[in-house]
């Protein structure tokens, strides 16, 4: 075996190396421990004296190492798991971080059920490390947990250290274990050594979602001071590995493995494959050597790893004598299964409260249908246009969790905001911020927004300032009204877009759907990539383009020429490049100047139709009426209630009750709805 005087110097030597080799189990990516380490001990020379100082105390102590492999747990470890989340499959549940927590126990303890199947060459030094693992059930400040947080964020994505500084609980007193969907370096996990860390906030361990198993196990090694069996770098099955090692002396030297042939033997001698240090997913066993070296790191102040196990921090977190179940008041959260939707669609809510397992839910749905429930998961209908908030009361034996989300839900008439031809060239800014919805995927970035710099007509468009955006793949939407395009003579729809990367490697995009159910689902109608999307040169500075860089697009919309409810979106996914600038939305009309001409009433339409409750009349008028009459005819053409008498009306969206009291009979009936001789007639079958 090699002692750590070889091992400091390949340390040093693959400061560099990165490489990550796959291992043979389904979707599990190899740690990131000794990159993150070796990184700093690059950044930190005099990191090279607690890494001699820690390895030459745990080399003695394994020395005096007694010959009891079992005993009582002598170390009890308090551990939070803090969840980042997108929402996604990596918000995973109590049960699996319970089933994780298990795991972790069995594997220390030499509990695991698969240990009968290590190999008798190593069944004698198969250790319990007399190490327990226990959820904590007072947070920092002495409130009920279970020992699990959840923060949503996109950092799930890209996850590092970016995470710890989103929840991070006092790491003197608690093991932290970020769960997340993906890491930036493309390791499946990782951890500090003791003592490694930039800051003592940043100890403990990053780790995805889908390796919550032995993985964990493998990362508490490391964080407990383990270097892989094969010594301190990513890389297994390097011939080169031959010439480090891990320190500890009952391993036997390998170059590590990746696979489970428990007869390997890469150095000499019987490759321990099944220890949980190496990459092979066949992991079953620590050996008394690394039972003792990180009863070393927990004995020693380096990362503070001393504290956690005291009496008096098991008291602080409620991991003490008797341990068992508690009850907590959960932290109220929820999901929804659509956030967009047309009048009369209903709205599927999820209980997502943790903390607590609730015994009991009071929801408040303003505006839905019912608008409360009693229910964990109920499913919400709601009947009128508007925008809508939720509040959320789960509560158990210990007392209630609240939240409310303020207008999360957005309920778009049935009746469109304009009848085609359309044409829009942004030359209104209230309009704009009327009619137009702005979805900024990263609050606080650049986003769409209607400017007077530059314009195809007229004097305005709207853009995105993406020569200002700071996050590459950023997303910003921009979402057009209703549009009823049934009547329009030309199925397209037309825009002119302007657009120039700042250097030739930008990936800048623009993506174009259209909705018919009111936003609820989009599909892509044209894909705009970088070579189509630019307009003009390379601008390294700020672009606005002249006349001639602007371009007209234009889609096909036969397959949804029916439409009398239709939405477009236009999608910019940010790739480094310049601002990008949109103008004259044109759908089956003409040419677009600077004064738009719609036809006074842009929509008109009853509902519900058929009803047997009443039903109501919506209509927008784009400029004031001075005589607007609204008749109920029945099939004889006889009038039958006046709604409207020759009033005047200014611009705006107007919706009437019909029949409220109902007076009228089952049957066949016309709405005619006149705006200064402008006619309009809907059928309304009254049941």
């Amino acid at each position: 075996m090699k002692f750590f005087s070889l091992l400091a110097a390949t340390l040093l030597l693959s400061i560099t190396s990165s490489a990550q080799t796959g291992i043979t189990e389904t979707d599990i990516l190899n740690c990131g421990t000794a990159q993150i380490n070796n990184q700093r001990l690059a950044e930190d020379p005099n990191l090279i004296k607690v890494f001699e100082a820690h390895n030459k105390l745990a080399i003695e102590n394994e020395k005096k190492m007694t010959t009891n492999k079992t005993g009582p747990i002598l170390f009890t470890i308090p551990v939070v798991y803090h969840i980042i989340h997108n929402n996604g499959p990596e918000n995973v549940s109590k049960s699996q971080i319970e089933a994780s927590m298990q795991n972790l126990n069995d594997d220390f303890q030499k509990l695991n059920l698969d240990v009968s199947q290590v190999v008798p060459s190593f069944t004698g030094i198969a250790s319990d490390c007399q190490i327990q693992f226990r959820l904590a059930h007072k947070d920092p400040n002495g409130n009920c947990t279970e020992g699990i947080t959840r923060t949503v964020s996109t950092l799930t994505y890209t996850a590092g250290e970016n995470v710890k500084s989103l929840v991070n609980w006092n790491t003197t007193k608690y093991l932290n274990i970020w769960v997340v969907q993906t890491l930036s370096n493309g390791a499946g996990g990782y951890s500090y050594y003791p003592g490694y860390a930039p800051s003592q906030s940043a100890e403990g361990i990053v780790i995805r979602s889908a390796q919550l198993n032995n993985s964990v196990t493998h990362e508490v090694g490391h964080y407990l001071n383990l270097p892989h069996t094969w010594g301190s770098s990513n890389t297994p099955a390097l011939a080169g590995n031959c010439s480090s090692d891990d320190g500890v002396g009952d391993t036997p030297n390998t170059i590590g493995n990746t696979g489970c042939n428990t007869s390997s033997i890469t150095c000499g001698t019987l490759d321990n494959v099944q220890n949980y240090m190496d990459y092979a997913p066949c992991r079953r066993m620590f050996t008394n050597g690394q039972k003792s070296r990180m009863h070393t790191a927990l004995n020693n102040s380096w990362g503070s790893r001393n504290t956690l196990w005291t009496t008096s921090n098991l008291n602080a977190t409620g991991t003490n004598d008797p341990y068992g179940p508690v009850t907590c008041a959960p932290v109220a959260e929820f999901s929804y299964n659509k956030q967009y939707i047309c009048e009369g669609d209903a709205v599927s809510f999820t209980d997502q409260s943790y903390n607590a397992t609730p015994t009991a839910w009071n929801w408040t749905f303003t505006g839905g249908t019912p608008s409360s429930s009693s229910i964990a998961n109920p499913s919400i209908t709601y009947n009128n246009a508007g925008v809508y908030s939720v509040t959320h009361q789960p509560s158990t034996s210990t007392g209630p969790g609240t939240i409310t989300k303020t207008n999360i839900i957005t309920v778009s008439s049935l009746t469109a905001d304009y009848i085609g031809p359309i044409i829009d060239g942004f030359e209104n800014q209230t309009q704009f911020g009327n009619d137009w919805r702005v979805e900024n995927m990263e609050t606080g970035s650049q986003t769409w927004g209607n400017n007077n710099v530059a314009s195809a007509t007229g004097s305005r468009s709207v853009r995105v300032r993406n020569y200002f955006t700071s996050n590459i793949n950023e997303v910003d939407e921009l979402i057009s009204p209703s549009y009823d395009i049934s009547s329009a003579s030309s199925k397209t729809l037309k825009f002119k877009v302007a657009f120039a990367k700042k250097t030739s490697t930008d990936t800048d995009r623009m993506l174009v759907y259209y909705s018919t159910n009111c936003g609820a689902s989009w599909l892509l109608k044209l894909p705009l990539t970088t070579a189509n999307l630019v307009t003009a040169p390379n601008h390294p500075t700020l672009f606005v383009p002249t006349s001639s860089e602007w371009i007209e697009k234009s889609l096909d919309l036969t397959s949804i020429g029916n439409a009398t409810n239709v939405r477009f979106k236009f999608q910019f996914q940010s790739g480094g490049g310049n601002d990008v600038y949109l103008d004259d939305i044109n759908i089956g009309g003409g040419a677009v100047g600077i004064d738009n001409e719609f036809y006074s009433v842009a929509s008109f339409s009853v509902y519900p139709n058929p009803t047997n409750a009443g039903a109501k009349i919506s209509f927008n008028l784009l400029s004031d009426v001075q005589n607007l009459t609204i008749v109920v005819k029945n099939a004889l053409g006889q009038t039958v209630t006046n709604i409207i008498n020759g009033e005047t009306f200014n611009s705006g969206k107007y919706t009437l009750n019909i029949d409220e009291q109902r007076q009228l009979s089952s049957g066949i009936y016309f709405i005619e709805f006149n705006a200064d001789n402008n006619v309009k007639t809907q059928k309304l079958i009254i049941q």
